[in-house]
């Protein structure tokens, strides 16, 4: 009397005759205590030979093996085939195994995988750790399984075992994608539906790696096929979910405060994170260096008091204070924040100046500094960093320009860095962590760098450190706090401020002015993109209707501009008609934009509007003379809405 098969293995079979003997006999020898049932799928393949081999399986071993055939429809029709057959025939059958017919199997693959997925009852998937054989490489996909990493990354091969649950809630093999990341795309999709992979190192899997090959041809294509991955995934790559990936799996900064018996693992400072022992962390640190590839550490450790970062979050500015220091930095570097009075009452600013450890309020160091700070047989401390005895890194500061309550006496920060390193330094973990340990090749080259792969979308500029709460993201850009009819704007959005929303003021001048203080009731937090240039007109090339449209002769502030507003819902631009030419971009990541236009009179307003109004979703205009006005240049009558009414 056969068992009934708790797991299925699914074989799509073309131009692979002799092959897929191979594939087949090692799913035929698998030890385990339950039963399997191979599924082969001949997808049209024109070889005859592949029906003879096929058939000659099927009846030798007939109630382990089901041969099925099918018009060529390519290698995501072939195994929805098989997995569709699976569901509606054997309902025992709670997982299914995608073998390509030119790879295979060690005899105990199939035991250790569903025992991994028992293990993990919150996975949808377990995938493997790949040895490669023809073109050898043994490929290390460990460590925990990251969706952000995935969506730059396929770290999920094919031949993975898959919960019977994952193809029950609607996810298949995309038949459209026929040159190649059908993978790729199939597990995206899974993690749409809310599912999650898990690792398993000796998977016991084998693939056949040549130099021409599917997966050959589809690199070959990669920019167009992530594109269409891209395409089907809109939520996934949007900057709102990265910034929610990266603060939840991969946070971008290790927190050490003085005075305090722990390290909070965030990307906003702002939000709950993972809080670890200071143990841990240096634990963790010297771990991430042994194995790169499965073990991250935040890849910049910020040494600070609690009562600093309290007083800039207070202010409003501790998004920007973190921005305004990474974007400074490299991972070979290290920076220090310095604190002034402000030069006027309520003025935010930042300038660069001379580091100096005896008046820094927080430190700033890439994993690359702090690794050759403890290189030697001794830390490298420091007493004032751009003196001789000075660490062999770069040494960077910024005087910071803060109201209070912000300003709290910073000496502490120096000596907690000294703390830090010293820890660090005389671990006992420090001598294993003089070498790597793993004798697979590490393949996931973002582990510890993910907070890189949102900055590709800026040109390299790192985004504001802060996580999105979904439809609770307005962000208000003016060129300052003096910008007339910004009061009004602001009285309007307090109602859904109150309601959870979290409203950013968004300044493209160098500082605030005099009136921020006024202002900080109303709002959440202030950013400074401090660039001056930003407001400027292309007078010598691009006009509309006579009028210069917006230009700034450094394109680098474009994307400095548009990594500080990554991740809102929705962005009032105010008087700043400079910025119309960002919120193409805005609405393309999916923003909601709104121009208001305070000053009818300006001459370029209209122009500008009409310009730029593809890149709006509303237009709002001071009164219903001004609409018509507009109107009649052009401007779609749904978009208008003026203030005495809106």
């Amino acid at each position: 009397m056969s068992v009934p098969p708790r797991l299925a293995i699914v074989i799509p079979v073309y131009a692979h005759p002799m092959l897929v003997t191979e594939a087949l006999q090692s799913a035929l020898t698998q030890e385990a205590e339950f039963g399997i049932h191979i599924v082969v799928v001949n997808d049209g393949c024109p070889h005859a030979e592949t029906d003879t081999v096929l058939s000659s399986f099927a009846l030798a071993y007939p109630k382990r093996i089901t041969c099925l055939r099918k018009p060529n429809g390519g290698l995501s029709s072939a195994r929805n085939a098989g997995i569709t057959h699976v569901l509606e025939h054997m309902p025992s059958v709670g997982a299914l195994f995608m073998l390509d017919a030119d790879n295979r199997l060690r005899p105990t693959s199939m035991a250790k995988a569903m025992a991994q997925l028992d293990a993990h009852p919150e996975a949808g998937w377990v995938y493997p750790s790949i040895d490669m054989f023809g073109i050898p490489a043994r490929c290390d996909y460990g460590g925990p399984y990251s969706r952000l990493i995935h969506s730059e990354m396929n770290v999920s091969e094919a031949g993975s075992l898959i919960r019977r649950e994952v193809f029950e809630a609607g996810v298949m093999f995309d038949e459209d994608f026929k040159q190649g990341f059908e993978d790729w795309h199939f597990f995206l999709s899974a993690g749409d539906e809310g599912f999650v992979g898990v690792n398993l190192e000796d998977f016991g899997f084998f693939y056949r790696k040549r130099p021409e090959s599917m997966l050959a041809n589809a690199d070959r294509h990669r920019d167009r096929l992530v594109g269409q991955l891209q395409a089907a995934h809109l939520d996934l790559y949007r900057p709102a979910t990265q910034l929610r990936l990266e603060h939840d799996e991969a946070p971008r900064y290790a927190l050490w405060c003085s005075g305090r018996d722990e390290v909070r693992l965030v990307t906003d400072p702002n939000q709950p994170g993972q809080i670890i022992s200071q143990a841990e962390y240096v634990r963790m640190w010297w771990h991430s260096r042994t194995a790169p590839a499965q073990v991250r550490v935040p890849p910049f450790l910020l040494v600070t008091s609690e009562e600093f970062l309290t007083g800039l979050s207070e202010a409003g500015v501790v998004h920007w204070a973190l921005w305004r220091l990474e974007s400074m930095i490299g991972a070979d570097e290290m920076v220090c924040a310095r604190l002034a009075a402000p030069s006027r009452p309520g003025q935010i600013a930042s300038h660069p100046c001379t580091p100096r450890s005896d008046t820094a309020a927080l430190w700033m160091l890439g994993a690359e500094a702090v690794a050759t700070m403890l290189k030697g047989s001794v830390p490298l401390l420091f007493d004032d960093v751009s003196g001789e005895n000075g660490p062999p890194c770069s040494g960077l500061a910024l005087r910071m320009e803060i109201p209070e309550p912000a300003r709290t006496p910073p000496p502490l920060a120096t000596e907690a860095l000294r703390e830090a390193l010293i820890r660090l330094h005389e671990s006992a973990y420090r001598a294993a962590g003089q070498r790597r340990w793993g004798w697979r090749q590490p393949s996931i080259a973002r582990r510890g760098k993910e907070h890189l792969i949102l900055r590709k979308t800026f040109g390299g500029v790192p985004p504001l450190p802060r996580r999105p709460e979904a439809g609770r993201e307005l962000g208000v850009v003016v060129t300052s706090t003096e910008t007339a009819g910004l009061a009004d704007v602001l009285k309007r959005v307090q109602a859904d401020r109150a309601q959870g929303t979290q409203v950013t003021l968004f300044m493209m001048a160098e500082s605030t002015g005099p009136n921020f203080a006024g202002l900080r009731e109303q709002i959440d937090r202030v950013v400074l993109l401090g660039e001056n240039g930003f407001a400027g007109r292309d007078v010598t090339r691009r006009h509309f209707n006579g009028v210069a449209l917006p230009g700034s002769a450094d394109v680098a502030l474009d994307d400095r501009a548009l990594a500080l507003m990554a991740g809102l819902d929705t962005v009032y631009v105010v008087s700043c008609p400079e910025t119309s030419r960002l919120m193409g971009t805005v609405r393309r990541q999916g923003g909601t934009t709104v121009l208001y236009i305070l000053d009818q009179d300006a001459d370029d307003a209209p122009a500008l509007a009409l310009a730029y109004e593809y890149a709006y979703d509303r237009i709002v205009v001071p009164d219903s003379r001004s609409v018509a006005l507009l109107h009649a240049q052009g401007l779609p009558a749904a978009k208008l809405k003026s203030m005495s009414s809106s």
